[in-house]
């Protein structure tokens, strides 16, 4: 007599992407370092490569057009899109929270007037924060903030700003080391905020926006750039410190998984 063997007794050999999510699961913390690390050694390599190699080229934007590639590798090879955020409206919530964001970003460079000294760069600009807002918040706020998720909300979202902010070191590939020092104090600030307003939205989509905005509008300010950013990345931060308690208050203390 022949044995027929079920589906269900034949043992499931996991895949490489179910041992990595495994893995993120059981070690968070360690998986955010290790991912981490691994981006800042791929970005400063590719800085470096794109000066030595491609000096006619700005080696910052080479090095942009390619992290953000690999982040959407990323997100395709564990199959994390819309885990990470990039979903549809109908999954969104508490959208009314971004009002004040955007008017942060949008409102305030603008109460003295728009300065069209950036005008001719207009459309590079657009597309280069365009291109960080997806690369940052796609790896931050979407792959980062989601391997996080065990440790719950309030630690998930320091932990990734944290990081976010330390991420910034690979600028001094390209700048001075002084105003990097205040950028990554600025994107760690500013990381609280945007974190707060990625989970209670339920999607990355706004935080996105507000991301590339934010660092456009900049340029076009009349007034001066770094007090300003000080400004805006302080108000983001201490809004989104105020949603995240009024959520645990309502008795949401979890990070929801898609």
């Amino acid at each position: 007599m022949k044995t027929q063997m079920t589906v269900s007794s034949v043992p499931h050999r996991q895949t490489t992407r179910e041992r990595l999510i495994a893995y993120f699961a059981q070690h968070p913390i360690r998986s955010a370092l290790i991912i981490f690390l691994i981006f800042l050694a791929t970005s400063t390599s590719l800085g470096l490569a794109a000066k030595a190699f491609l000096p006619q080229f700005q080696p910052e934007f080479v090095a942009l057009i390619i992290l953000s590639g690999l982040v959407a590798l990323a997100l395709t090879g564990l199959g994390w899109w819309r885990i990470a955020g990039f979903n549809r409206a109908s999954e969104w919530r508490d959208v009314g929270l971004v009002v004040i964001p955007f008017l942060i970003v949008i409102g305030l460079p603008f109460l003295k007037g728009i300065n069209l000294g950036n005008g001719r760069s207009f459309w590079y600009l657009v597309v280069g924060y365009a291109l960080t807002g997806f690369m940052e918040e796609g790896l931050m706020r979407g792959i980062v903030l989601r391997v996080l998720a065990p440790t719950g909300i309030t630690r998930s979202v320091i932990i990734s700003s944290l990081l976010f902010g330390l991420l910034h070191i690979g600028n001094m590939l390209y700048r001075n080391p002084f105003i990097v020092l205040a950028q990554m104090l600025g994107a760690f600030v500013q990381g609280i905020g945007l974190g707060a307003i990625r989970l209670r939205t339920n999607t990355i989509w706004f935080v996105i926006i507000l991301h590339g905005l934010h660092d456009l509008f900049l340029k076009y300010t009349n007034f001066p750039p770094i007090p300003l950013d000080v400004v805006q990345v302080t108000l983001t931060m201490l809004y989104g410190i105020y949603i995240l308690r009024t959520w645990k208050r309502e008795g949401e203390t979890t990070v929801t998984a898609q």
